[in-house]
């Protein structure tokens, strides 16, 4: 008499997958928060042309079918990806408690937003990183980073550049100035650890161990230069 085949069961808090594509439903078990943050980080460090849907899924421990069923396409997944870095960026320099914001003047505040800017980098390079790279050449990708980047959002820095303008605080630059200044300037010291260290290790070692003092410094320097002379 032939037994019963018996049938694994699947262990308590896993998910069983049937063969084949990833059902529709399935997708749904992706972290999208995570998955996103690990493909910003890989686009940043292998390029969009570097990377591949398979990197990522290898990355996330995930299916790279699954991946493809939630967000469509590598170009769909990158989007996504900047888009939300893009936010915990623009999400974090705005942390600036509101009853300072009133009493500082324009200039306070221009410093602590720059500040807050700085740190914002530091906490999620890979934005940074990603934008350095897709900033060399004329693209779709790069027209979608300005428009979300630039266009998409109201900036603290240009809402009080203006303000500050206008009362003769700051001089006339446009707020690209500022932006750069700060991203690929000071933010290269606090997030291009691989470029600082080859200029100066013991450099990258300071300014790690005292971020909010380095970014306080790097801000006080863009700051004198906004002023109006």
């Amino acid at each position: 008499m032939t037994g019963r085949r018996k049938v694994a069961r699947p262990r308590a808090g896993s998910v069983r997958r049937r063969r084949g594509r990833p059902a529709r439903d399935d997708a749904l078990a992706v972290d999208d928060s995570a998955c996103l943050q690990v493909a910003l980080e890989t686009f940043a460090e292998l390029g969009y042309e570097g990377t591949s849907v398979r990197d990522i899924a290898r990355r996330v421990h995930v299916s790279h079918g699954l991946l493809n069923a939630r967000f469509g396409s590598k170009h769909a997944l990158w989007m996504a990806a900047v888009d939300q870095g893009m936010e915990k960026l623009h999400d974090y320099m705005s942390r600036i408690d509101g009853d300072a914001r009133q009493q500082d003047d324009l200039v306070q505040q221009m410093h602590r937003t720059c500040v807050n800017f700085l740190l914002g980098l530091a906490e999620n390079p890979a934005i940074l990183q990603l934008i350095n790279a897709e900033g060399t050449r004329r693209s779709e990708r790069l027209d979608h980073v300005v428009d979300t980047f630039f266009r998409g959002r109201t900036w603290r820095i240009h809402t009080l550049l203006k303000q500050g303008q206008k009362q003769g605080v700051f001089r006339r630059v446009h707020v690209a100035v500022p932006f750069t200044l700060l991203a690929h300037g000071a933010g290269a010291l606090l997030v291009l650890t691989p470029l600082v260290e080859a200029v100066d290790a013991r450099l990258a070692r300071r300014a790690a161990g005292r971020l909010t003092r380095a970014a306080a410094e790097a801000a006080d320097i863009i700051v004198r230069g906004l002023l109006a002379a």
